[in-house]
């Protein structure tokens, strides 16, 4: 909620209506100056006013975002996030064309579920290796519990390592936490894909799984987190080591990252 305020206070100050701190707090300066933007209907409730004001100004930039009602849904969601990419970016996001991201593979991890992959990475739950994490995570199921290790498949465990070090040394700790980078949903666990019978890679100890409540397994782009561009520098992490995010290709299961190629 305070990103949401933030972007109405940065839009009423555009509109020459607010005069206070960029500090994402609702407070009298905000409201009044909201009750001065036609359309808003200052008996709702502070959230809802917030977020109509959020759509008045979205339909006044020509960005789709369905009915002016004061309810936050998928593509008021998705008309946020342009907006935010624009006040902080002069320019409207590029527009996303997954077959596009061309993700190199040099470590010559093979396509999932083929004669390759079996030869390459073995049996499930074998050649497993404890790995140190860079920076302390926290299981996402837990808040309150810390890690600092994971198991792998092997052969991924070098690979690994240098993508969250170089996370660590682009983000920072504290950008890391704010961004939920640090949120883990874990890595091996011997199980079949969600809804399905087929073997998830996470059996093999070469997938990880971050952030999955704002991440999850049917949410595209227009509402998953790691869709957003604050995220750039993170994909490209993975992806100069080769991983493969099913979110950046298939846009589902952000929260998902891999070894392993897709079937084209």
């Amino acid at each position: 909620m305070k990103r949401r305020i933030k972007l109405a206070q940065r839009l009423l100050k555009e509109r020459g209506l607010y005069d206070g701190a960029i500090d994402g707090i609702a407070g009298p300066i905000t409201m009044r100056g909201l009750a001065q933007v036609e359309g808003v209907d200052t008996d709702l409730p502070k959230t809802r006013q917030i977020t109509t004001f959020i759509q008045i100004d979205a339909t006044d930039r020509g960005i789709g975002i369905g009915p002016i009602d004061g309810l936050w849904g998928p593509q008021t969601n998705a008309g946020f996030l342009e907006l935010e990419y624009r006040m902080e970016h002069g320019e409207p996001q590029p527009p996303w064309r997954p077959d596009e991201i061309e993700v190199p593979n040099p470590h010559k991890w093979p396509v999932q579920r083929t004669q390759e992959f079996d030869r390459f990475f073995g049996e499930r739950g074998a050649n497993l290796k404890l790995i140190d994490f860079p920076y302390e995570m926290k299981l996402a199921w837990d808040l309150r519990t810390r890690t600092r290790r994971t198991r792998c498949h092997e052969k991924v465990a070098d690979s690994l390592l240098r993508v969250l070090h170089k996370v660590k040394d682009i983000y920072g700790e504290e950008d890391i936490s704010k961004l939920h980078l640090d949120h883990f949903g874990g890595c091996y666990n011997e199980r079949a894909i969600r809804n399905g019978s087929v073997w998830s890679m996470h059996s093999w100890g070469i997938a990880l799984d971050f952030d999955p409540s704002r991440n999850q397994l049917n949410w595209g782009r227009d509402r998953a987190s790691l869709a957003h561009p604050d995220y750039h520098e993170w994909w490209k992490c993975w992806e100069e080591e080769g991983w493969i995010s099913l979110g950046r290709k298939r846009n589902f299961d952000w929260m998902h990252v891999q070894a392993a190629r897709l079937p084209e």
